[in-house]
Parts: C-alpha cells; structure tokens; sequence
C-alpha cells in the first residue's frame, strides 16, 4: 500500500472520529480541515470536502450544504466505524488503545 492511500484512509477515519468526539455527532467543513490540521493532517478545504463527499456516499455521515459551508452529522454506522465495530475499505481500522 502506498502513503497516499495510506493518508486518505487515516484521515477518512480522523473524520469519523473527530464527528463521535462532537457532542451533537456534527462539525462544518472548515472546522473539520482545522481540526485535521491541529492532528497533523493539514490539506484544503477542497480534500475535506472531497472526504466528507466520499464518506456520505457510504452512508456514514449525512451532508447538508449551507451558505458557504457544509456540515457533516456522523450516522450511526459512521459510529461504528469511528469505533472498530464495523469495517469499511477505504477506511484506516482504529488502533486498540
């Protein structure tokens, strides 16, 4: 496998998690490519996007567009996800802590 598969999957994965983490399961796009910047995971706003597109296709989060912005609600599958409990390709698996 090579780094930038490897990259695309962990950040896919830091999405979920990053929207588990978030007490209403729910984060803009700009808030998320901040977020993913402070973990070291810095890409534009273009990639988020890109991710959160894909990840709505899988039916594991639910994508509404606002003005300006497009918030991300994590669904219950994206949960488990998040978590290990259930396995997607393209997704990084959580490391057990």
């Amino acid at each position: 496998m090579d780094i930038k598969t490897l990259q695309v999957e962990n950040r896919r994965l830091m999405i979920l998690q990053l929207l588990a983490a978030d007490s209403d399961y729910s984060a803009n796009d700009t808030l998320l490519q901040e977020l993913l910047a402070l973990q070291g995971n810095g890409v534009s706003l273009d990639v988020v996007r890109t991710d959160l597109a894909w990840l709505a296709e899988q039916d594991l989060i639910m994508l509404r567009e606002l003005p300006g912005c497009k918030v991300a609600t994590l669904r219950s599958r994206g949960i488990d996800v998040a978590n290990g409990l259930a396995v997607v390709p393209g997704i990084a698996r959580p490391r057990p802590e």
